[in-house]
């Protein structure tokens, strides 16, 4: 993506919340394709700690290795055998980061997502979080663009299946894929640091912001690449931003209105100030 020029400053930015959720409201009703981003703030909720920022997992522990693909593909038997014993070690761990995704529920920021893509609002939702919370809400327009962990995903063919649907045999690792014909290396869904995000995955979200003429943007830091370019790209066409986070992000200054306050607040309201508007034909 080129660079898509200043932003100008919306008419509301984080003021009156109720005022923000009002004049969001009546923008996303107005809209007739809404594509939305959403990042680890949506799930946070949920007791699924976020990466970054204060108290993040990754500002406590520090971040994976930007090359973890390059070492699995260097050994992928020896990744997998450790996978399979900190999957372990995870299942016995209550406080582990694994066992608190796995037990995680949906809030109502991902069940107020939903009932927008069941009142025609949403169309599309990309998502950055890997927990299977959105769909898990009833979310069925999805592109997951950092994977699933709770699904599998072939290297070689991009056949995807759910993990309980496809057993590892520790005895011949690493797992191969069962698609007829294709005997491509298996890994976990979940996009790693320095992995390639699946073509396809890439190509959906392009096409959904290319479409779409409201974008909103939901608990994300708005810093990591491709997802931060995707609101970008539609607002480079027109269609307004609106953003909900609790603090300022690298779009805020593009959004046509910031409501400052957790997801699992605000969305409920913004979704019935959509129905409402809808009900009364605005």
């Amino acid at each position: 993506m080129g660079d898509p020029g200043s932003p100008a400053a919306g008419p509301t930015q984080g003021g009156d919340l109720a005022a923000d959720i009002d004049r969001a409201g009546e923008i996303l009703a107005r809209a007739q394709y809404v594509v939305v981003l959403t990042g680890a703030g949506v799930s946070k909720e949920s007791g699924i700690p976020t990466f970054r920022g204060d108290g993040g997992l990754w500002t406590v522990n520090g971040e994976p290795p930007m090359n973890g693909f390059q070492l699995f593909l260097e050994d992928t038997a020896g990744w997998w055998r450790q996978r399979l014993d900190r999957r372990r070690a995870d299942e016995a761990d209550p406080a582990s980061f694994a066992r608190a995704v796995d037990e995680a529920r949906p809030n109502p920021a991902h069940a107020a997502l939903a009932e927008l893509e069941h009142l025609g609002v949403v169309r599309h939702l990309i998502t950055q979080n890997v927990d299977d919370l959105h769909r898990r809400a009833g979310q069925r327009e999805i592109t997951e663009i950092h994977g699933n962990r709770h699904w599998m995903r072939c290297l070689d063919c991009g056949a995807r299946w759910p993990a309980s649907e496809f057993p590892v045999d520790e005895g011949r690792l690493p797992p191969r894929c069962a698609q007829p014909g294709c005997e491509g290396v298996v890994k976990d869904d979940t996009v790693m640091f320095g992995e390639p995000i699946p073509a396809e995955a890439l190509s959906r979200c392009d096409a959904e912001s290319r479409r779409a003429d409201c974008f909103l943007v939901v608990g994300t830091s708005a810093v990591v690449m491709p997802a931060a370019g995707f609101p970008l790209l539609a607002w480079q066409r027109g269609a307004p931003l609106v953003e909900v986070n609790p603090e300022p992000t690298p779009l805020t200054g593009y959004a046509e209105v910031s409501c400052r306050g957790a997801a699992g607040d605000v969305l409920p309201e913004l979704a019935a100030a959509v129905r409402a508007r809808r009900a009364a034909g605005a």
